[in-house]
């Protein structure tokens, strides 16, 4: 195992093969940089929008999924749909040149597929980290054809973000126009049957307070009923009474009649004058026959009055019968009505929903289709061009510093690797250290090395030695 001082020596008694070797790696870098076809790369930056000033987005694009929404734009910047439009933009497909090329190169393919298979090779996309901004770049050897085939795919980038996003709005517009027009058919259906209803029941709506009114309507009719049944309860007893009685002078529909009172009265003075008469004549007298046709005159009179009195207890008994029927025929009219009336609420409330319902879904799929119009019209996307490529001053390739950098590093490597192989196959003594490792005797003294001067001198003389002696090879 060689030391770095056996290194060194190693290297250094080997100088001219080492600088052979990096002269001949870096002269064939060179040469081959030389000769390399030049290309050039124009840039272009494209700023993307994402902070939702777009009036057809609701909001801004969420920060964890920006990495993710610029690759995407990336892989649409390279791909075929782009490259398509470019060829269009640019001619390429008619170009002479283009479709000499393209016969030259023995390609299987057509002539479209092999111009966006070589577009894509030559572009790249990429974006800088926390930046929303986007990097084309085309590398050709024409500058100009550079410079010019960036913007080509910036625009057509461009073209193709619109389509992305005009595209599906102008797909929906028909779809949606046919909903709207079937959710206006509907509404106009639900307004129909809310109409006929109200004009087959000729109603215009039911309010609460149209039912407060029905409803203390009732309930007058229910504090009638309460009274007239009561009235009808005594009435009747009273009738009763005055009809199965037999103490009628007890009874107080006749205590209160005067003009029963009256005759009660009078008979009671007739009656007295009666047995006076009675016990001073006979029934022949005529005073006996006149006071005995008094008192049958004020019985009858007093008979006919009691038999009014209960005919009209009779009568007020059947009218009050009378009245507690139509009251509870309105009262069950009157329910009837409060009934039907519920019932029309409940019917046109139901009428009244269907069409909020259907203006509703009407209304949302107008606005809604309404905008996808709105997005079918817009020309304009979150996409702007920062700084346009120009054609580069200088080529991308071949790198002459750098290839003739590399090449030194190369060289240098590869002469060191030659000469310690070399060296491990041959391997000469150089100092005391080797002389001790190939042979185990001590070192009693090393001389001092010659100067240059003394070295050069030597040298001369042997080749000259060496010439004198033909057919012995110079040793180095």
């Amino acid at each position: 195992m060689m030391g770095l001082a056996q290194m060194l020596r190693v290297l250094r008694g080997r100088a001219l093969l080492f600088t052979t070797i990096v002269l001949v790696v870096v002269t064939g870098v060179a040469v081959i940089s030389l000769l390399s076809p030049k290309k050039y790369v124009a840039e272009l930056a494209l700023v993307v929008d994402l902070q939702g000033n777009d009036p057809m987005k609701e909001q801004a694009l969420a920060p964890m999924l920006v990495p993710t929404h610029l690759s995407t734009q990336t892989e649409i910047i390279r791909s075929r749909n782009v490259a398509q439009k470019v060829i269009e933009k640019m001619g390429l497909a008619t170009n002479p040149e283009v479709i000499a090329s393209f016969r030259d190169s023995g390609s299987t393919t057509d002539l479209n597929s092999w111009l966006v298979d070589n577009l894509l090779r030559n572009v790249d996309a990429k974006t800088a980290r926390s930046s929303n901004i986007i990097r084309i770049s085309y590398s050709s050897p024409d500058p100009v054809q550079s410079a010019a085939m960036t913007n080509a795919f910036a625009d057509a980038y461009i073209q193709t973000s619109l389509e992305l996003k005009v595209d599906p709005a102008r797909r929906q517009v028909t779809w949606y126009e046919q909903q709207v027009a079937q959710l206006r058919d509907e509404l106009v259906a639900a307004q129909t049957r809310l109409s006929k209803y109200q004009s087959d029941h000729g109603v215009l709506g039911v309010d609460a307070a149209r039912m407060d009114v029905e409803n203390a309507r009732l309930q007058e009719i229910s504090n009638q009923l309460v009274a007239v049944q009561a009235q009808m309860f005594d009435a009747n007893a009273r009738s009763q009474q005055i009809t199965s009685s037999e103490e009628l002078d007890s009874l107080p529909d006749l205590m209160k009649n005067p003009t029963i009172q009256s005759l009660k009265s009078e008979l009671a003075r007739a009656e007295s004058r009666f047995a006076e008469v009675s016990e001073r004549y006979g029934v022949n007298h005529p005073q006996y026959i006149a006071t005995s046709a008094e008192v049958a005159a004020l019985k009858s009179k007093l008979n006919v009055e009691i038999g009014v009195t209960r005919g009209s207890l009779r009568q007020s008994a059947e009218t009050a019968r009378r009245q507690v029927g139509a009251v509870q025929k309105a009262l069950e009219e009157q329910k009837d009505r409060i009934i039907a009336l519920k019932r029309q609420q409940d019917e046109l409330a139901v009428l009244t929903r269907d069409i909020e319902s259907a203006r509703t879904a009407y209304d949302a799929a107008l606005a809604q289709a309404n905008k996808t119009k709105l997005e079918n019209r817009v020309d304009r996307t979150n996409v702007a061009i920062l700084n346009p490529a120009t054609p580069p001053l200088m080529p991308a390739s071949p790198r002459i510093m750098l290839n003739l950098a590399v090449g030194l590093f190369a060289g240098v490597a590869l002469a060191i690797g030659l000469i310690l192989t070399i060296e491990v196959c041959n391997r000469r003594l150089r100092s005391a250290e080797d002389l001790a490792d190939f042979t185990d005797l001590p070192v009693l003294a090393e001389l001092p090395a010659l100067p240059a001067a003394a070295r050069r001198h030597r040298r001369r003389e042997v080749r000259r030695q060496l010439k004198l002696q033909p057919g012995v090879a110079p040793a180095n």
